[in-house]
């Protein structure tokens, strides 16, 4: 009986081939170690990106939900607000809501009468709009000779030493922009509504022409100017500067 022969090439290519097989590895050594360098270059980076990504849907929601600076292109709340101020608003001043939506989880009483609110344009639309709480449901409002009428009750205009003027509003005193001349009213406001007007009554769209604004419509109260930026650069005196 002739001895076997030995393996030709074939069959020890195909020996050498199942090698890593055998041994459990179906990669070869070169990729292995390319593929945990890839991986501990690329690792840290996915982490940090969703690190961002977490923060700026922490970021959105908080400004749907807790407070938001806004940017003021008119002088119709002018002298308290002026036209480049970005202001800040507290959005849980009246109630908690479902961020991005207008639901309330729970609300909180107010506004009151006094108060500066953002809200969103009765007359449907994006545009936000700042003005002061004039009078509440069920009280009624009148103007006459640049005079405003809560109930009856004539809100005195009162000028200071330094020529300024400032609007008694019940239990609110506040800065007074240019009068506005023209009768308006009496009307009474509807339940669950709001009338507002501008402080500087000559040059403000509200609730005269709007009409009153529905409670859910108010988005927060505005706390105080941030900073006042227009064309001319930055004005530091208007800087943190109490809305009241």
């Amino acid at each position: 009986m002739s001895e076997p022969s030995s393996p030709g090439p074939a069959v020890e290519v195909a020996t050498a081939c199942l090698q890593p097989v055998k041994a459990g590895l179906f990669v070869p050594r070169s990729d292995r170690a390319f593929a945990r360098r890839a991986y501990r270059t690329v690792a840290p980076l996915g982490r940090s990106l969703l690190k961002v990504l977490a923060a700026l849907v922490i970021l959105t929601l908080g400004r749907s939900t807790l407070a938001d600076q806004y940017h003021v292109p008119t002088g119709s709340m002018w002298p308290t607000i002026a036209p480049g101020d970005r202001i800040l608003v507290d959005k849980v001043a009246y109630g908690v809501r479902v961020p991005l939506t207008d639901r309330y989880l729970f609300e909180r009483s107010g506004p009151s009468a006094g108060d500066v609110v953002l809200f969103a344009d009765p007359r449907g639309g994006s545009t936000l709009l700042v003005k002061r709480v004039i009078a509440l449901p069920g009280q009624t409002v009148m103007l006459r000779r640049g005079l405003l009428y809560v109930d009856g009750a004539a809100q005195a205009i009162e000028q200071l030493g330094d020529g300024t003027r400032v609007e008694h509003l019940g239990s609110v005193t506040h800065a007074a922009g240019e009068p506005d001349l023209a009768a308006f009213g009496p009307v009474v406001v509807p339940p669950d509504h709001l009338f507002v007007m501008g402080d500087n009554r000559a040059a403000s769209l509200d609730s005269r022409a709007m009409g009153a604004v529905p409670r859910e419509l108010v988005r927060g109260r505005v706390l105080s100017v941030v900073y006042h930026h227009d064309a001319e650069g930055f004005d530091l005196s208007r800087a943190l500067l109490s809305v009241d």
